[in-house]
């Protein structure tokens, strides 16, 4: 196995421990919020990653349903760590502190990062 095999396989094994003990959100949020959009946005400069997205598309489709996958394209809100672990007061919190900083070219990049998920993970239009 190549080393991001590894990587992602278990990325895979811990979200489904996630998604028993913690609830599904959780556990897409991790890893597909997360762990796959991490791997996305590597893709370009590491060729190793981008030869392995199709495989890691396919195992998140093995573990969670595409109904859910499409669920929760449209309802998510924010990404990334702070995506899954934080409640809203929280991550508001995090903001004033200038912890986290939002800004109009960060919220694109991930707006192309979401839609290329969603493309790789052929779950069909997010809106419907």
């Amino acid at each position: 196995m190549s080393g991001f095999r590894d990587t992602w396989t278990d990325q895979c094994e811990a979200a489904e421990d996630i998604c028993e003990r913690f609830g599904l959100e959780k556990g897409i949020g991790y890893l597909v919020g997360e762990k796959f959009l991490n791997a996305i946005r590597a893709a370009p400069r590491h060729p190793e990653v981008a030869a392995e997205l199709p495989a890691f598309a396919a195992r998140i489709r093995e573990i969670i349903d595409p109904q859910e996958l499409r669920r929760w394209f449209t309802t998510v809100r924010r990404i990334g760590p702070l995506g899954h672990a934080a409640s809203e007061e929280q991550f508001q919190t995090f903001v004033a502190a200038g912890a986290v900083e939002e800004n109009p070219v960060t919220s694109a990049e991930e707006i192309l990062a979401l839609e290329r998920a969603r493309e790789l993970l052929n779950i069909g239009d997010a809106h419907a």
